[in-house]
């Protein structure tokens, strides 16, 4: 009996000690962010679990005005909004893109939107964002702007390269509802149309020089650190079956996409470039 007893209290202890250190750690979090508890602005994504090391530029952007966050997350853009109250957060509604990359990326990326999903607490250390599942680090962050260590998370291209072609530049538009595709793909000698969301059927036709060197121009005019966060001046793309539409700049192995946006209503930043991509897909077919 005594040893009954004796067994009995241990669990209790355990199970006070393990409360107790749950609550420890709850208040830790909850006092780091007395300073910094508003959850807004732009992160570079730097650690997903056990990656460390990410190749492709993930961003993360949070509206505080309008609780909505967006962001690029490797190979597709996401959006859906999220609250927090002190420490806690909470993300709901998170939906993205659907294009498909090689394996390496999607898997960071499958990786990067169910740790989001599972995130319940976050902290902001001076320019570094982590969010968490209890005790468990998710995801880091750094603040946009900010100088990092890693230089191979950052990517930078010299705009005087793309008008000179050292990289192989194409501009994509897309747009689609559940019903309907539009897909759009500029080069310097080729125009790729098609209706095909399996894109097995493509229409080619070729790119006049004027035209190239037009579209160029407002590629240099764009800038590619703030393009993966371009918020959308109008918000019908997210109700179910609207035309959303995203523009994906390609300059050599790097592809920079925005998020989604109401078809024929882009940001006013992109807004040039948008009309002429489509101002050149229509002259094609005209051909």
């Amino acid at each position: 009996m005594k040893f009954l007893f004796s067994l009995i209290a241990l669990i209790m202890l355990t199970e006070s000690c393990n409360s107790s250190k749950e609550t420890i750690e709850a208040t830790n979090i909850k006092n780091s962010n007395k300073v910094q508890n508003i959850l807004s602005g732009s992160y570079n994504i730097t650690q997903i679990g056990n990656h460390k090391s990410i190749s492709s530029k993930l961003i993360i952007t949070f509206d505080d005005k309008s609780n909505k966050v967006t962001g690029f997350a490797g190979c597709n853009s996401f959006f859906g909004t999220y609250q927090t109250q002190d420490a806690s957060v909470t993300f709901s509604n998170i939906a993205s893109t659907k294009k498909y990359c090689q394996k390496e990326i999607m898997d960071i990326e499958n990786h990067f939107l169910k740790a989001l999903k599972s995130a319940n607490l976050f902290t902001i250390k001076d320019t570094v964002l982590s969010l968490l599942e209890n005790d468990t680090v998710l995801i880091n962050a750094s603040k946009t702007g900010v100088p990092k260590s890693d230089t191979s998370i950052a990517v930078t291209t010299n705009k005087s390269d793309i008008v000179k072609d050292n990289y192989q530049t194409s501009v994509t538009y897309k747009a689609l509802t559940r019903g309907s595709f539009e897909y759009s793909r500029i080069s310097k000698s080729n125009i790729a149309i098609s209706t095909d969301r399996s894109l097995k059927q493509i229409a080619n036709y070729n790119c006049e020089d004027k035209d190239w060197k037009e579209l160029n121009t407002l590629i240099e005019a764009v800038d590619l650190e703030t393009f993966q966060n371009l918020k959308a001046p109008s918000e019908k793309h997210l109700f179910d079956g609207a035309t959303h539409a995203t523009l994906a700049i390609q300059i050599g192995d790097i592809e920079y996409m925005t998020p989604a946006f109401d078809h024929g209503n882009p940001p006013k930043e992109i807004e040039a470039l948008v009309n002429k991509v489509l101002s050149i897909k229509e002259n094609a077919v005209k051909q």
